[in-house]
């Protein structure tokens, strides 16, 4: 029986070979898609569960509040918390501190090597899985001046990876011996890092961090087996404020196995994150692959006149219906079993460029048994659903009716098509507005007025010597030489990514001692707001003729409204233990993602505080500028590579992955119309054959090839409008939920709808209408002769 279904399938599909290419082309493309859909979310839920106890591993997070309401959720937190754990908290079998990644110049015979890694305290190895190939683990990051380093930089460094107690030089830290190799962290783990060093003598430099009020550390605990981590959060809540009186911190800790997808925190509360993109992408994948599906059934179910005779001789000479449901659900599975392998070569054809778009490091082969038999069970289930109404309905019929030529199609199962139909042009449509929407904010967000110029700022790492004052000087004093080179300026970070926050430490006369605000501080030389091109509304920027001004500050518009009184400019205020008043307020600019609303800020002149450099060029000579000051850096700073980006650069990866997931909600909505189309062309074929007798009497009567177009189209198109109606209201809320994202929202106006409903009728107009001209260019007489 399996043979003869085989046989009678290849038959059948060679016979109507037209529609099994469309019906397999569909398939394909929905399988391919769906897969490598549900790849990318695969890789997305493993990141950081590679780590053996990972349910049991927690990082220490704070809501800090703030008056009106305001909540900042941070992952940062004092210094002293690391013990206060040890001494006071008996859930916590490890925890370890580290610090924000860090570059550092690795020295090895006079030959130097940029690295980014960690710094972090004991049991760091303990908490994480980062297996060691050299050295142990026991007792590591202990010693002040023992490194642990990857496998990747041992072989970068020496050439290879036996290395333990060998000696490197640290620039600025000093000799370190390598005390392990470790391997590279795998590519979905979050912390990745090459090097991690002992704690100690970074807190030596930063002894502001013993201080229970200033966070700037980061901690990760793992507790003890069975702890229920609600219970702890509810334990430590106030734990900070028992040791720092006004604090207004609570403590929590969050599961590091959920962090990745379940990151965002809005108000205090936790507000989804990448999760909502995984979830969007599932839907689509599911859409997709339904899609395909109901192209299947609709193709299958529409051809059934076809078909018809076949089943009735076949049930005149003794075929049982469950025969028939084997046939045609075994044509089904068959075609479904085609497409799933071609779908499997397409995967392995495009999933290499997939990964180098999301930087990620999936792998798919049909010669894994795992992956084929995945394969082949997805064939399976595919086939079933697809196959089974069509084989139910069409093993239904009656053989009398059939055999006398009076079969006719029901209206049910019209209603049936149309009903499917009417919801693929659904998914489409909603797929379309939502990404055309997508796509609109994030061209807003790159290209809304920021309040400062970010266009041709080259910065630069001040490390090494560009430490040194003296050397700064003379570095700045040489950029400006250079025609090219309008303004240079330093200050402690990017206006992108500042960091640096405090609320106590800013204050001025008739402060509200009650009032907890939250300041954004930025450290700066003279210059730096002339070299962005912000513009101060009222007052002056520094001066770098007045000594006085390392005292004084500027104010954006938000610290002058959280001030409350009536004219901040030239107020007496105490920054930092210096009393010194405001010089200017600088009109507000957006100094962070356009998702969070403008916080009040503080710059100050403390130049000595600075880590970045800033150059403004002109637009002219790019390239001539660029070695100019490559060559100006070796010279002032020959150990360190010359590294440098564009401000604008960085600003545009702040919504990277907003852009990339509007990349492929792009590629798969035109996916999701292709395939579709697919099936809309298959319908309008069988239609248009269907209705052959019908057009020919029409054009006899002298209808005109335009109305005999419309007339059978106009069924198509108001399936596809019913679709239209259905999807803008879904695509409204939808929408509604993305925007609620951003702080700073595009307006997504009729004109987005409109558009991609005239987009959606016209496609399926231009679709049908080549069948449909076909038929109504065809001649008559061949048409209406006697068969």
């Amino acid at each position: 029986m399996v043979k003869n279904i085989f046989i009678t399938a290849l038959r059948v599909f060679w016979k109507e070979r037209g529609y099994a290419i469309l019906n397999i082309s569909g398939l394909t493309v929905g399988i391919a898609t769906s897969l490598m859909l549900f790849l990318y979310i695969q890789d997305e839920k493993s990141v950081d569960h590679f780590h053996k106890d990972i349910d049991r591993i927690y990082q220490v997070m704070e809501h800090q509040r703030y008056s009106g309401g305001y909540v900042l959720t941070t992952t940062a937190n004092p210094g002293p918390l690391k013990e206060a754990f040890k001494a006071e908290m008996p859930e916590v079998e490890y925890i370890t501190q580290l610090v924000w990644q860090e570059e550092r110049l690795f020295i090895v015979n006079d030959q130097s090597y940029k690295s980014q890694g960690r710094v972090a305290s004991e049991d760091f190895f303990q908490v994480f899985d980062f297996p060691f190939i050299e050295g142990s683990q026991e007792n590591s990051l202990t010693a002040p001046d023992v490194a642990y380093i990857s496998e990747s930089l041992a072989e970068r460094m020496f050439k290879t990876t036996a290395v333990l107690d060998k000696m490197v030089s640290i620039n600025g830290w000093g000799e370190y011996k390598i005390g392990g190799v470790f391997k590279d962290p795998p590519v979905n783990s979050t912390l990745d890092f090459e090097f991690v060093l002992p704690i100690e003598p970074w807190l030596v430099h930063n002894e502001w961090l013993e201080d229970w009020g200033n966070n700037g550390i980061r901690d990760y605990v793992k507790l003890h087996e069975g702890v229920d981590a609600q219970a702890f959060n509810i334990k430590i809540k106030d734990f900070i404020k028992t040791k720092n009186e006004g604090s207004v911190v609570d403590l929590f800790v969050q599961n590091l196995g959920e962090q990745y997808l379940h990151g965002r925190y809005k108000d205090g509360i936790q507000a989804g994150g990448r999760i909502t993109y995984v979830r969007l992408f599932g839907y689509v994948a599911v859409f997709i692959l339904v899609i395909a599906c109901i192209n299947f059934m609709n193709l299958a179910t529409a051809r059934s006149s076809k078909r018809a005779k076949e089943v009735g001789v076949k049930k005149a000479v003794g075929s049982t219906r469950g025969q028939l449901i084997a046939q045609f659900m075994g044509e089904s599975v068959i075609m479904a079993l085609a497409s799933t392998l071609l779908a499997g070569l397409v995967i392995m054809l495009l999933l290499p460029s997939l990964n180098d778009f999301t930087d990620k490091a999936m792998a798919f082969s049909l010669l894994d048994v795992n992956n084929l038999l995945l394969i082949i069970g997805i064939a399976l289930v595919v086939g079933v659903l697809a196959g089974s109404y069509p084989s139910v309905f069409l093993s239904s019929f009656s053989p009398i009716k059939v055999l006398r030529g009076s079969f006719r199609s029901s209206g049910w199962t019209n209603g049936i098509r149309k009903g499917l139909v009417v919801f693929q042009f659904l998914i489409s449509i909603f797929l379309i507005i939502s990404s055309m929407a997508v796509h609109k904010q994030i061209s807003y967000v790159k290209n809304i007025n920021l309040g400062y110029n970010k266009e041709n700022v080259i910065y630069i790492p001040m490390e090494g010597e560009l430490q040194n004052e003296s050397k700064i000087e003379l570095f700045k004093a040489k950029m400006l030489e250079n025609p090219n080179i309008l303004n240079v300026s330093t200050a402690s970070n990017t206006p992108i990514n500042i960091g640096s926050s405090t609320s106590g430490g800013f204050s001025w006369e008739g402060k509200d001692p009650e009032s907890e605000v939250l300041f954004t501080v930025l450290q700066v030389s003279t210059g730096f707001i002339e070299t962005l091109g912000m513009e101060m509304k009222e007052g002056r920027s520094f001066d770098p003729n007045l000594v006085s001004d390392t005292l004084n500050v500027v104010i954006n518009e938000q610290t002058a409204k959280n001030m409350n009184i009536e004219s901040p400019l030239n107020q007496p205020i105490t920054f930092w233990d210096r009393q010194g008043k405001v010089v200017g307020i600088v009109k507000d600019f957006h100094f962070a993602s356009l998702h969070n609303k403008i916080d009040p800020l503080v710059i100050s002149l403390r130049p000595e505080s600075s880590s970045v450099m800033f150059m403004k060029t002109t637009t002219e000579n790019t390239k001539a500028t660029l070695d100019y000051v490559e060559e100006v850096f070796k010279e002032v700073n020959g150990q360190y590579p010359f590294e440098y980006q564009f401000l604008d650069e960085q600003y545009e990866n702040l919504y990277r992955r907003e852009s990339d997931i509007g990349t492929l909600a792009n590629i798969f909505t035109l996916i999701a119309v292709f395939i579709s189309l697919l099936g809309l062309f298959g319908l309008a074929s069988f239609a248009a054959e269907q209705r052959i007798k019908e057009i020919g009497i029409r054009k006899v009567l002298g209808a005109g090839i335009s109305n005999l177009i419309m007339l059978l189209a106009k069924n198509f198109l108001l399936l596809v409008l019913l679709g239209f109606g259905i999807a803008v209201p879904l695509s409204y809320f939808f929408l509604s939920d993305f925007l609620s994202a951003f702080e700073y929202q595009a307006t997504i106006g009729v004109g987005v709808y409109v558009f991609a409903g005239c987009a959606s009728v016209l496609i399926a107009l231009l679709t049908v209408s080549y069948h449909s001209f076909r038929a109504a260019a065809a001649n008559p007489v061949k048409s209406l002769k006697y068969e």
